[in-house]
């Protein structure tokens, strides 16, 4: 039977190796929370785009002279 140094020397080791292991997995979370973040973003700024199109397509793409053509001498 392992003395009570020796069974507190594995359990400092184990409390050691657990706080690395848990500081390794807080910066993989903070990487991928701030990897959603940027996506979330990006998302936002796509659906904007495609809400800012959807008009368009419900003319039918109809093609049109751009404003300007009608003030060509």
């Amino acid at each position: 039977m392992p003395s009570a140094e020796d069974r507190l020397a594995r359990l400092e080791e184990q409390n050691y190796f657990q706080e690395q292991v848990l500081a390794e997995l807080n910066q993989a979370l903070t990487r991928q929370q701030f990897q959603l973040d940027e996506m979330e973003k990006r998302l936002m700024v796509a659906e904007e785009r495609i809400n800012a199109l959807l008009p368009l397509l419900e003319e039918g793409g109809k093609n049109t002279a751009p404003p300007h053509y009608g003030t060509c001498i």
